[in-house]
């Protein structure tokens, strides 16, 4: 806000922006060095799991526990499909969804629907154009990678104290808002984000 000449104040975009920056600027000037360091063993620690879930063994593990034999981008492809619950998307709202090209998507769509897991329907609005939707066998197989994932992820806190895995759980809520704000500002709607986990 700038207060003009006749005393009110008028919203100004740079005025904003250059708070911003200065309040960035001193918030990081205010870090102690040992938060420094603590930020980057964060960063560390963030690799090491980034690099943990990426791995196709891992990946490929996971899906073996589920008793499901399907690639990567079909399950990427399930899941986006899963999070927009009920709605029919068009094959290029699931390439912008999935950072992909839309005939990749259209390649994996029709794999999916011999299995039985996705289907087409007219879109109403284009006659040309089909929505894809998640079918009931689809819906069973994402379910059951995501109990395996969870079967997985409960191994990992085996030893940990009840109250460490709550302060874990609400730290993580915490830093996980902040991404997910972070990514909207600078990728527009949640819809428009790349990749998600899978």
């Amino acid at each position: 806000m700038l207060l003009t000449s006749e005393g009110t104040l008028r919203s100004s975009t740079s005025t904003i922006i250059c708070v911003l920056k200065a309040t960035t600027q001193t918030m990081e000037g205010r870090r102690s060095k040992s938060g420094a360091t603590i930020i980057k063993e964060i960063q560390s620690s963030l690799q090491i799991v980034s690099q943990s879930t990426n791995q196709i063994r891992v990946h490929e593990e996971l899906l073996r526990a589920a008793g499901v034999r399907l690639d990567r981008a079909g399950v990427s492809l399930l899941y986006k499909l899963r999070l927009c619950a009920n709605t029919a998307l068009r094959v290029t709202s699931l390439a912008a969804l999935l950072g992909v090209d839309a005939p990749t998507v259209t390649r994996k769509v029709q794999q999916l629907e011999r299995l039985g897991y996705v289907a087409r329907e007219p879109d109403p609005d284009d006659g040309r154009a089909s929505l894809i939707r998640l079918t009931g066998s689809g819906q069973d197989i994402v379910e059951r990678i995501l109990a395996a994932h969870l079967d997985r992820l409960t191994r990992l806190f085996d030893g940990w104290d009840d109250d460490d895995v709550r302060l874990f759980g609400a730290l993580l809520g915490k830093f996980s808002e902040a991404i997910r704000k972070d990514t909207e500002a600078i990728y527009g709607c949640s819809n428009e984000r790349p990749n998600s986990a899978t």
